[in-house]
This record gives structure tokens, C-alpha cells and sequence, in this order.
């Protein structure tokens, strides 16, 4: 019978005795930052769950977090996260990290959608009020005579 191996309580385990673990310090904070930056990177991640990510590990390892993931990945979850944003694609790397930490913290919400322009209608697409939907001129067009 083979037991479940809690990641979890291993990590709660080497933080409470760090002098024992002391060769394992730069292993632990690269699995940390990787199941974190995966953690970010997951499609059903929503504003709530960054806030409360952001809540859990506190604002300075989470901007840690933040500064240390690749442009890329932060350009994605930005978009994904405001994606209605008009600066989103045209700002630099270092205005999506502070929109995101902003984001994180509260300090700016998601823009909604933009409401789709009117579109005016041109005067060859409007119908003619004397036209006839059907396109005939007269009650008997298309009528055959008999002789």
C-alpha cells in the first residue's frame, strides 16, 4: 500500500527546521517560485485568486515573485486578466508589472468592454421608402400576357 507524499507538509517541514536543510535552500526556492509561477500561470486564476495569492504570501515575496518571472509570462497573465485594458499591448514590460502588482493589491480593476461604435448607415444601403421589399416594381411584374 503506498502512501500520498504531502508537498505541503515537506515544505512546512524544511521552513520550521532550516539549519538541517540547510543544502536544500536553493532547491526549495526554485520549486517555490516554479509551483508558484505555474500557480499564476493557471486559465481559471481570476482577479480573487491573484488578490488572495497576494494576501497569503504578502507583498514583498509576492512582488519578488513578480519581478522575477520572464516578460512573456506577465504579458499573458496582464492580458488575461485586463484584457479590455487599452494600454495593455502598447505599454513596456515595466508598466504590465506595475499594472499586475496594482491589480494584486487592489489599487486598479479590470476595464470593461468597450462599447462597439454606431455604425452610421450609408445612403446606398438604405432602402427607399417607395421601394418595394420584394424587389418588383408593379403587382403584375412577371405576369405573361395570353393572346
Amino acid at each position: 500500500m503506498a502512501l500520498e507524499f504531502d508537498g505541503f507538509d515537506a515544505w512546512r517541514a524544511i521552513a520550521e527546521s532550516p539549519g538541517i536543510f540547510a543544502p536544500l535552500r536553493a532547491d526549495a526556492a526554485k520549486s517555490a517560485r516554479a509551483a508558484l509561477v505555474k500557480y499564476l500561470k493557471t486559465k481559471t486564476l481570476g482577479i480573487l485568486e491573484l488578490r488572495a495569492a497576494r494576501k497569503a504570501l504578502g507583498k514583498d515575496l509576492f512582488r519578488l515573485l513578480i519581478d522575477g518571472m520572464k516578460d512573456t509570462e506577465v504579458k499573458a497573465l496582464v492580458t488575461r486578466l485586463d484584457k479590455h485594458h487599452p494600454e495593455v499591448k502598447t505599454g513596456d514590460a515595466a508598466w504590465r508589472r506595475q499594472h499586475l502588482l496594482a491589480l494584486a493589491k487592489g489599487d486598479a480593476e479590470p476595464c470593461e468592454k468597450p462599447a462597439k461604435p454606431v455604425k452610421k448607415q450609408s445612403k446606398s444601403s438604405r432602402k427607399r421608402k417607395d421601394e418595394p421589399q420584394n424587389g418588383e416594381w408593379f403587382a403584375s411584374a412577371g405576369a405573361v400576357r395570353r393572346r
